[in-house]
């Protein structure tokens, strides 16, 4: 009896399918411990973050880094039990390997898309509900993949912007955010007058219950901050709540015209003088009374 089991056992048949067995149950033990890993790490992330949204984000990378590692260890188990039976897998990496340049030269856009999108979720670049610029297209998140990022603007057109894409982004919503209304008067208002009233509407505007815990700084009235050919620019700003900005705007906006036209300060316009002369005097003549009107 003994012989026969120590023949058996010496038999390269069920050598190989004592290797086959190991390496198998080698692979359960690592697909556990994967999961495992891939569960404790979601546990921790939970406890420590409390944006639910950036939560969900990098619970989806755990899941997507838990598939990649099971597909790369069922790889490495299969050419290990191939390698068992004595199967040559020297072609079958060449052709491997060939079929992967073959895909990833054909896919490279993709690959680049999914790339950025992973980038997008570490470093929390921004969320959904956000205001980015990216390029030349602005509007609200309202979806992040990892391929892409869905954008829709203030005319309610969605954009779909490849993550690949994005390589300068703009933030208008992240942290804090900054009010700034340019207004312009004429070149003989009284600067001081004129900086006396922004000064008002910004105390105005700090009072007012619909704004006042939006601001994180009292609203600022600077004076002269430009000029064009036809007017002196002066600016009224605030520091806001992230988001909240053009709601701080049009009530600055609102208050400062208002604290100019009661101060008797126009608030100036582009304009255009068009001057026809003719040889005749009293032609000439009218035009100037136009003119003059």
């Amino acid at each position: 009896m003994q012989s026969w089991l120590i023949a058996m056992f010496e038999s390269p048949h069920v050598a190989t399918l004592l290797r086959t067995g190991l390496i198998a149950l080698l692979a359960l033990v690592a697909r556990r411990g994967i999961r495992l890993a891939a569960w404790q790490v979601a546990r921790r992330t939970e406890k420590t973050i409390a944006d639910p949204e950036r939560l969900a984000r990098l619970k989806t990378l755990i899941w997507v880094g838990r598939s990649a590692a099971y597909a790369l260890m069922l790889i490495l188990a299969g050419l290990m039990v191939l390698e068992t039976w004595n199967v040559n897998i020297t072609p079958l990496l060449a052709g491997v390997g060939v079929a992967g340049l073959a895909l990833s030269l054909g896919a490279q856009t993709l690959i680049k898309d999914f790339i950025g999108g992973i980038l997008i979720l570490v470093e929390n670049q921004f969320t959904v509900g956000d205001m980015i610029k990216v390029n030349s297209v602005a509007g609200g998140v309202e979806r992040i993949t990892l391929r892409a990022t869905y954008l829709r603007d203030l005319e309610g057109a969605l954009h779909i912007v490849p993550n690949g894409d994005i390589r300068l982004v703009s933030n208008l919503t992240t942290e804090w955010a900054r009010a700034v209304v340019d207004l312009n008067v004429d070149y003989q208002a009284d600067m001081s007058q004129v900086i006396r009233a922004l000064e008002e509407a910004a105390h105005k505007a700090q009072a007012d219950d619909a704004i006042k815990d939006d601001l994180l700084e009292p609203p600022e009235a600077l004076g002269w901050i430009g000029f064009k050919d036809w007017a002196v620019q002066v600016r009224l700003m605030a520091k806001t709540r992230p988001g909240k900005q053009w709601v701080v705007m049009m009530a600055l906006r609102r208050y400062a015209v208002e604290a100019l036209q009661v101060n008797g300060i126009r608030v100036a316009l582009p304009t255009q003088q068009i001057r026809w002369e003719t040889t005749d005097p009293v032609r000439n003549y009218a035009s100037a009374l136009d003119a003059g009107r």
